[in-house]
């Protein structure tokens, strides 16, 4: 609970300050056992991003994190192809007897794209790793991969049919299933 708390203060400090930055995003969806959010923001004019994210899953657990990366368009002159490559740090909390949360530092990325003719449907995804190496405390992996179908209804919001998997490996418990299944949602950009 303590680290939970820790969180929110993070939040609290940087989030004024992301305020002030030149674009901003949220993300939200939902399916029958897990809800998951998201929020990010340009630091810099050259595609420093800021992000925080979290996802409680009724039976298997929590996670939250925050990250940085560098999101640009990695198509220019072209079709935009959105592209996002950073690294996150996160505390994974899973609901599972006798199994203590852990933290990790998981480097990844992203890309996301609309069809040139087709320009509102949009297609997406993101995995994020951390091997043994970068997981600490009680964890010693992490794998989180998410893919999306979406249809952009407003030029800067897009609703969307994702499948999302993630999986933690914890010392004395092996790999546990935080989150599977699909979901939906919506993305905002302002």
């Amino acid at each position: 609970m303590k680290r939970t708390r820790w969180f929110f203060a993070v939040l609290l400090v940087f989030g004024p300050a992301a305020a002030l930055a030149q674009g901003s995003g949220l993300d939200l969806n939902i399916s029958n056992h897990a809800v998951y959010g998201a929020y990010d923001t340009e630091l810099t004019l050259s595609g420093l991003d800021l992000s925080f994210e979290g996802m409680h899953n009724k039976d298997r657990g929590d996670f939250f994190g925050a990250g940085l990366g560098l999101r640009a368009d990695a198509n220019p002159g072209g079709s935009p192809v959105y592209a996002l490559i950073g690294v996150k740090a996160l505390w994974i909390n899973p609901s599972y007897n006798n199994v203590s949360s852990g933290t990790a530092l998981a480097l990844g990325g992203g890309v996301q794209f609309a069809l040139p003719q087709y320009n509102r449907i949009m297609f997406g995804g993101y995995v994020y790793w951390a091997p043994s190496v970068t997981s600490f405390g009680h964890s010693d992996r992490f794998l989180e991969e998410e893919a999306r179908a979406g249809y952009r209804v407003l030029p800067n919001g897009t609703v969307y049919l994702g499948y999302r998997h993630v999986t933690a490996n914890f010392k004395n418990a092996g790999e546990l299933l935080v989150d599977n299944g699909f979901n939906i949602g919506f993305s905002l950009r302002f």
